[in-house]
């Protein structure tokens, strides 16, 4: 992911890229991550949800003639500099690809031209696990295609980043084989993924149950976010978890008030300070 976020900021402004990978590991986030960086806003617009008219827009007649007036967000886009991600574009209807084509092809729809400093974005899903359209050839070729395939140890380093819980950082260190969703599972099973775990850790602490595994609540959350096998794994690994803070954590990251370990080194006890 650090090398994807390095290669997006490093590309022009008029090479479209496309991100592809299993669903949860941060598509999206990355690409927010980068306009942020670059300091753009992101228009972000589902190609599954739309149709041709939310594309191209309505017409208009003047006189004897006929234009299109191109959708708000699409005007934005062509106005001033920003991050326009298509997401879901495999989940798109033909007629919406070949939209995008001229979008990504020619930076234009109907005459209107992005701006030209509007980075184009966007990402799929792929695997023979979703229900997807075969993107055609000729429209793939014309991204900067980069596939995501991330560790355990990226999404460790984002959620100590993000302050996730302590005790999930903890159990998927241990577990890494647990961060995403089973080899083998059950069609239509809870499994879970990088964003869930994510979408549990603020459950837990807006339920101030963050420290208390033993809790029903505890379980109940994580079941439906992550699965009742991962779960009980979790509560487990929770009753005998006890924070501990790496050599890792000391020399790299204890100036660096984003992760907090000067913080968390005050609740550790005597003995885990020697």
């Amino acid at each position: 992911i650090k090398g994807a976020k390095d290669v997006l900021a490093a590309l022009d402004p008029e090479i479209a890229v496309l991100l592809r990978g299993e669903t949860g590991i941060g598509k999206s986030f990355i690409v927010h991550q980068v306009a942020k960086s670059l300091s753009l806003d992101v228009i972000d617009r589902r190609l599954s949800q739309m149709t041709e008219g939310d594309l191209l827009g309505l017409p208009s007649i003047t006189e004897a003639t006929t234009s299109f007036n191109p959708p708000d967000w699409y005007h934005g886009a062509c106005q001033r500099p920003v991050a326009l991600f298509l997401d879901e574009m495999n989940r798109a209807t033909r007629e919406l690809q070949q939209g995008a084509f001229q979008l990504v092809l020619d930076r234009e729809l109907n005459g209107w031209k992005l701006h030209k400093e509007t980075r184009v974005y966007s990402a799929v899903n792929v695997g023979g696990k979703y229900a997807v359209n075969d993107m055609d050839p000729a429209l793939l070729r014309r991204f900067f295609v980069i596939d995501l395939a991330p560790d355990a140890n990226d999404w460790l380093d984002y959620a100590k980043e993000r302050k996730l819980n302590d005790l999930i950082i903890a159990f998927i260190q241990a577990n890494p084989s647990m961060l995403d969703p089973a080899a083998k599972h059950a069609p239509g099973s809870v499994q879970p993924t990088r964003a869930s775990w994510e979408r549990l850790s603020n459950l837990f602490s807006r339920n101030k149950v963050d420290q208390t595994p033993g809790e029903s609540l505890y379980f109940s959350l994580a079941k439906g976010m992550v699965g009742a096998d991962v779960a009980s794994a979790l509560v487990q690994f929770g009753k005998t978890f006890k924070f501990q803070v790496t050599g890792e954590d000391v020399w790299y990251h204890y100036a660096d008030p984003k992760y907090g370990i000067s913080d968390k080194m005050k609740k550790l006890g005597q003995e885990q300070w020697l």
